[in-house]
């Protein structure tokens, strides 16, 4: 009941409320005191630690622990004589001192509290987030200097509006919630169902009092009162009058019966209609009547719903069930007579076929199910084993994977299991309502109730803080009203060895003016530490580095270099520099044909191609579905089908390497003023071949070879003594791999751009023709793939790889 009132989530703000009259003048207040007159001065007042005021022209002034009015209406008489010629002064407290309570007891966050000044208990206890479920609401114990100073009840000021048990607190006063002595549950036609907690010496007529009084409907002649005696269930049925003659008892259970409408000269009608609900009996009593007239008033076709089912209905009075085709009693060809308190159903087609159901709803609901089937006893509490939610049978990948994901994501993904929403039709009624799960765990479910359950943080609120830097566990945390920053560096962790201690910030955001502003903080790490320095909701904080430490970098030159072998490099170190560090190249090193790698490039180079596979084999799956997409015939079809496994296959074998091409010189003081003498990355690797005379024919040629090099000889010459083309072949598009790399594309007997055709150490690639696919785009991705291969395949016949 009154625990509705800790779910509002304003916070207390003691500047836009007017200051009360009896609030007491503390140590560290400022007051604010303007004169008005020729000219208007102000002054800002400080109580200092004597409990006084300095007043220009006035003096000191003695206001500690007055009321503001007295010490309002003692300024100002006193300022009136020092300023004569004023025309009106004015006097309010520009800043108040915080007091500390103490609250303890049955509360969510039990503590020491840091209250604006004139804080009341109500402010305290909304501060410490609420009383718990088993907290008194009626009998708050204010003890103050040691002894109990006020008693205040919560219910008087939520219910009645009536705050004179709500008092200012002072500093030093504690707060005690107690147990609940008496506890009564209050259902049926009451405006307000909930469990009441009443006083030793108050009466049912309280309880009702507490709950706004009867609903119209109810029957007071009808209310049940279900009391535990002497380790048995008693039930009385009462009036008003008799349930007045009971004295309420800890655990009773009182339900006010509505009045009953069996008497009334209604029928029902529902299921798959527009207008459900209660309709006056016709004079005739028949029930063409009905529903003609009901057809008259919506119109023929729109009355009924879709797929609706005309050749069965029933018709429903106690006990009693009658069935007739509907569409024979609206063309009168049959007829049935009704009885006050009859129920028609019309049922959809589907409805008739169907075995009774729960319905699952949410996001956080595993979308493979979401009806599961009712039966008879189902509690709300059942659900969270029956109905499969998204955190749950995850396989092994998706849980290493999600060791990854942050800890708000993770706490997204898990379910509240102390709310659920149902949407439930009843008497023709449509109603939602918020059930508490630990409340009524045994709440009774219907059959076709629509459940919707919730992902925890999208009904409760969060607090977190995030961490990033030189920790082992960067993150985002939850937090507590009382967490500090020790505690997150422990949740993340601990900090590495890179860690700078002398400095970290903290970004943190408040509201100011209406506005969310972010403020920077820097400091030690050992201070704060040593402070215990409080973390508040959303902060970001991040650890710093010590400056100049970066992680050790690897990178492997081997091949004809003087002293080949894996070196470690600092940041920012170009390849010249380590060539030169290696003793630099032999004397018969072929730097034409180096082949540098990068490792960033092999993994884009394999998502490349992967995806360039699957893209293939996505489009061969749905043309073989689509015969009018698949290509001219079922032979076109196979053949597809049979090219996308040979790239698979051939996919194994020719795994990118990451190679970049650069063009090396001997002279490395020439290098180092290249463009290719690029920075190093971590595993980077650059292989020396030794001088490769011979030139290498890969592809659709009869006789796929390595042969010795002649100046003399050009690309023809090179494919004749491959044996030729073969029939399969793309003499349009043959192309030559250059030995740094680079390649060109071959046309007739000379390239573009000019220039000697062969040199030491090119590979002539013959690729297959695929353009014969009637699927261009098909043909095309074919070619792209097989390209890739041909180039890895050169660079791996340099490394010896093939």
């Amino acid at each position: 009941y009154a625990s509705l009132f800790f779910n509002n989530k304003n916070k207390i703000n003691p500047y836009s409320i007017p200051t009360p009259a009896n609030y007491a003048i503390n140590y560290g207040d400022k007051l604010r005191l303007t004169v008005y007159g020729a000219t208007t001065q102000k002054f800002e007042l400080f109580v200092n630690k004597d409990g006084n005021i300095t007043i220009p022209q006035v003096g000191e002034l003695k206001v500690i622990g007055k009321s503001f009015e007295d010490t309002k209406k003692s300024i100002i008489e006193q300022s009136k004589k020092a300023y004569p010629n004023s025309t009106s002064i004015l006097l309010d407290i520009a800043e108040f001192t915080s007091i500390q309570v103490t609250i303890s007891g049955l509360v969510n966050a039990p503590g020491l509290y840091n209250l604006a000044s004139f804080s009341t208990i109500k402010d305290a206890l909304v501060t410490s987030g609420g009383i718990l479920e088993n907290g008194s609401y009626r009998s708050i114990i204010l003890k103050r200097e040691g002894k109990t100073y006020k008693t205040f009840d919560l219910y008087s000021l939520v219910r009645f509006g009536d705050s004179s048990s709500d008092v200012i607190l002072q500093n030093g006063d504690i707060l005690l919630i107690k147990p609940i002595i008496k506890e009564i549950k209050l259902t049926g036609a009451v405006n307000y169902n909930a469990i009441f907690e009443l006083k030793d010496d108050e009466e049912f007529s309280d309880l009702l009092d507490f709950a706004a009084g009867f609903k119209a409907k109810a029957n007071k002649n009808a209310i049940k009162l279900k009391r535990y005696e002497k380790n048995s269930v008693k039930v009385y049925t009462l009036s008003l009058n008799e349930l007045r003659n009971y004295e309420p008892k800890d655990g009773d259970s009182v339900h006010v019966y509505s009045t009953s409408t069996v008497g009334a000269n209604l029928v029902q009608i529902n299921g798959n209609i527009v207008a459900p609900g209660e309709k006056e009996l016709p004079n005739d009593a028949k029930l063409s009547t009905l529903l003609n007239s009901e057809l008259k008033q919506f119109g023929n076709n729109s009355y009924f719903k879709d797929d609706t089912n005309y050749t069965f209905a029933i018709i429903k009075n106690d006990n009693n069930i009658k069935t007739f085709n509907l569409q024979n009693v609206i063309e009168e060809k049959e007829e049935l007579f009704l009885s006050r308190g009859d129920v028609i159903t019309i049922f959809k087609n589907d409805e008739l076929k169907e075995k009774p159901y729960i319905y699952a709803r949410g996001s956080i609901v595993d979308d493979t199910k979401r009806k599961y089937d009712f039966y008879d006893g189902m509690q709300v509490s059942d659900l969270f084993s029956l109905v499969k939610f998204k955190t749950e049978d995850k396989k092994e990948d998706e849980k290493e994977d999600e060791e990854k994901i942050l800890d708000e994501n993770r706490l997204s993904l898990s379910v509240d299991k102390s709310k659920v929403q149902i949407t439930r039709i009843q008497d023709n009624i449509k109603s939602t309502f918020l059930i508490n799960v630990n409340e009524n765990s045994n709440f009774r479910l219907q059959k076709y109730d629509d459940i919707r359950f919730f992902e925890y943080s999208q009904i409760n609120d969060t607090f977190k803080a995030t961490i990033k830097g030189e920790v082992f566990l960067p993150g985002t945390y939850d937090i507590g009203h009382t967490s500090t920053l020790n505690d997150i560096i422990n949740l993340s962790g601990g900090f590495t060895k890179k860690a700078l201690y002398s400095r970290f910030e903290i970004a943190r955001y408040e509201i100011k003016d209406s506005k969310r502003v972010r403020t920077i903080k820097t400091m030690s790490i050992n201070d704060a530490l040593n402070q215990n320095l409080k973390i508040k909701a959303d902060d970001e904080i991040t650890i710093f580095p010590i400056a100049n430490w970066y992680e050790k970098i690897y990178v492997t030159i081997d091949g004809r270099v003087r002293f080949p072998g894996t070196y470690a490099i600092e940041e920012g170190e170009k390849l010249a520099s380590v060539i030169e560090r290696a003793g630099g190249f032999l004397d018969n090193a072929f730097i034409e044909g180096s082949i540098f790698t990068r490792e960033e490039i092999r993994i884009l180079q394999q998502e490349r191609l992967d995806k360039s596979i699957e893209k293939l084999q996505t489009q061969v799956t749905q043309d073989a579905l689509n015969a009018d997409e698949a290509g001219s015939n079922k032979d076109e079809k196979l053949k597809m089908l049979s090219t996308v496994k040979l790239l698979e296959k051939e996919a194994k074998k020719n795994s990118p390497m990451g190679r970049i091409s650069l063009s090396l010189y001997h002279d490395i003081k020439r290098f180092k003023e290249s463009p290719y003498n690029i920075t190093l990355k971590d595993k980077d690797k650059l292989y020396i071949p030794s001088v490769n005379d011979t030139v290498s024919v890969l592809g659709e040629v009869l006789n796929q070879n390595t042969f010795v090099y002649e100046k003399d000889l050009d690309t023809n010459d090179y494919l004749s003594k491959a044996g030729g083309i073969t029939d399969v072949a793309d003499e349009d598009y043959i192309y030559i791999v250059k030995a740094n790399g680079e390649t060109k594309k071959f046309q007739g007997a000379y390239f573009f751009g000019g220039g000697n055709e062969i040199f030491k150490g090119d590979t002539i690639v013959v690729p297959l023709k695929v353009d014969t696919f009637s699927d261009m785009r098909f043909a095309k991705d074919v070619s792209t793939i097989l390209y890739q291969f041909a180039v890895t395949a050169a660079s791996l016949k340099t490394v010896g790889g093939i």
